[in-house]
């Protein structure tokens, strides 16, 4: 399912993208980072957790970036949760559907790994926790208001499992973020500074 989706993803980069041109906010170049707050759903658990989140983000093309994710865990809002720790490092690539404007919609896939820990024991020896493999899907937006700031959502799907002697705790959750983040143009920064060192005479 995992090559699937990523080879839908890239097909339709490749018939979309390039042949945008660079009208609207959203081009090459632009390098962004984002601070939020998340809330998480477990429906194999009926749990609900918080998140403090954070990811930096780069356009290689207008409708293509690359980006890395941290969700922390801060601590579960059901009572009695055997959830104890379950935050989550994220990498992956998005496409960015085509605008001629600040707003940005966007799709993507993130694979990954989770610190997850329970409450769960087996002969009183206490799931110590452990790294495990998760993958995700995101869908979202970006909205550029500003020269440097921007907002952004995205609700996100995660797929996983902690598996140690101890639990075999179902990861598996739908969340939801929402920020506020900066971003800079690298490549018109770039040039800026070239000009100014770089004289002609």
């Amino acid at each position: 399912m995992k090559n699937t989706f990523l080879g839908i993803l890239l097909l339709v980069s490749g018939t979309t993208c390039f042949a945008q041109s660079d009208s609207g906010f959203v081009h090459k170049g632009i390098l962004a980072g984002v601070g939020t707050v998340g809330v998480g759903e477990m429906p194999a658990h009926n749990i609900s957790n918080v998140y403090v989140t954070g990811n930096i983000e780069y356009y290689t093309e207008k409708c293509i970036s690359v980006r890395g994710d941290g969700y922390f865990f801060v601590n579960s809002l059901t009572p009695n949760s055997p959830l104890k720790q379950n935050s989550s490092v994220y990498f992956g690539a998005f496409y960015h559907f085509p605008t001629h404007s600040g707003f940005d919609p966007l799709i993507g896939i993130q694979p990954g790994l989770a610190f997850a820990r329970t409450s769960d024991s087996v002969n009183g020896k206490a799931d110590p926790g452990a790294l495990s493999p998760i993958t995700s899907f995101v869908i979202g937006f970006n909205f550029f208001g500003e020269k440097w700031f921007h907002i952004q959502a995205n609700i996100r799907y995660t797929i996983g499992q902690e598996s140690t002697e101890e639990s075999q705790y179902n990861l598996s959750e739908i969340s939801f973020n929402f920020g506020l983040g900066f971003n800079i143009d690298v490549i018109k920064q770039h040039k800026h500074y070239r000009t100014i060192e770089e004289p002609t005479f």
